[in-house]
């Protein structure tokens, strides 16, 4: 993953602040998967050397969040917190903490006890979400000469 700029890679497809749901649609993780529900990818993918099962989150056909739980353990269900605590290892060994803002968003390792599971979340900032910049208003190019 580029931290700088907010792109993972994924068996070959490139998400980023600004994917789309039309992008999804191109892609070959695509099987007919509306925006309206969270998309869960079918295989297993490898990200960094450790295996995820990843989700994506879209809002308004924008790429909000991808979701990622490591299976590389195997932990109890009684022992989900432990999941928990390796994604914080494995965001140490990249060096972030549990919680990292970026200028395109952040990432963060969380559980959720209602739900009794543990994930790395990716997580891009509203305003990052544009897929072209705001109009440039022309009145702001104009310079008067001070000698005037």
């Amino acid at each position: 993953m580029d931290l700088k700029s907010g792109i993972i890679k994924i068996n070959g497809e490139i998400f980023a602040p600004g994917y789309t749901f039309e992008d999804f649609q191109r892609s070959t993780f695509f099987e007919g998967q509306d925006a309206v529900r969270i998309i869960r990818l079918n295989d297993t993918v490898k990200i960094g050397g450790n295996n995820f099962i990843t989700s994506l989150f879209f809002r308004n056909k924008i790429l909000y969040m991808l979701s990622m739980m490591c299976v590389d353990i195997d932990i109890p269900f009684s022992e989900e917190i432990k999941r928990k605590q390796f994604h914080d290892a494995i965001l140490a060994k990249n060096g972030l903490s549990p919680e990292t803002f970026f200028d395109w968003g952040n990432i963060k390792s969380v559980y959720d006890p209602k739900g009794n599971v543990s994930s790395i979340n990716i997580i891009y900032k509203k305003s990052m979400l544009l897929t072209s910049p705001p109009p440039i208003c022309s009145c702001l190019l104009y310079t008067s000469d001070a000698a005037d």
